[in-house]
């Protein structure tokens, strides 16, 4: 895998596609990369989010993150509130190391005038997380997982008259799958490192 000082250096030189004129309704998420475990393959945190009927992203895995407030004049500043909020874990200025690509909700519900950006952050250890009631559950995954094609799947999303989608399976023992937006962001990601996805 790549050490996650390349991984950095990546970063640092990427120019994501931003968009120019973003819309009324805006939300940013955290890929976290822990590097600590092993040097050569860094782990990433997501999250299971807590079923809510009210949530059209209910149940799913997912980076930390939510909408934009009023509150949050920097870029970045709501991934990093909505992770200490969501998880516990207080990510400083200096561990946001880049940026993908902004991308536009999809499908369904409140997410299709939604404008979501991604920051990169790293951290040197991850302390003992508090999810909050959002958060039913933090997993971290490292990449070499995410890049094996043994545990690449397709969801049938029934919203969108039963049409699959790539996703990726937590473990060849754990049936959860990262798909959608979050699986989207990661294309993105492992892109940047020469190493490809399924694509849509």
């Amino acid at each position: 895998m790549i050490p996650i000082q390349e991984i950095i250096g990546r970063l640092d030189s990427h120019r994501p596609a931003l968009v120019d004129k973003p819309p009324m309704h805006q939300a940013e998420v955290a890929l976290v990369l822990d590097g600590t475990r092993t040097t050569d393959d860094p782990q990433i945190i997501f999250i299971q989010r807590s079923i809510c009927v009210d949530d059209p992203w209910s149940g799913q895995m997912a980076f930390p993150g939510g909408r934009r407030e009023e509150s949050d004049s920097q870029a970045g500043d709501a991934a990093r509130r909505e992770t200490l909020e969501e998880i516990g874990l207080e990510l400083g200025q200096h561990q946001l190391v880049g940026r993908l690509g902004d991308l536009r909700g999809r499908h369904g519900g409140r997410s299709r005038d939604l404008l979501i950006s991604c920051f990169v952050f790293t951290t040197p250890g991850v302390p003992p997380l508090t999810p909050n009631h959002e958060v039913s559950q933090v997993v971290s995954v490292p990449l070499s997982r995410l890049l094996d094609p043994s545990l690449q799947t397709r969801v049938q999303y029934e919203a969108v008259s039963d049409q699959g989608f790539p996703g990726i399976f937590l473990d060849k023992q754990d049936e959860r799958v990262i798909w959608g937006l979050t699986y989207r962001f990661l294309r993105q990601f492992f892109s940047l490192l020469g190493c490809h996805l399924p694509a849509d």
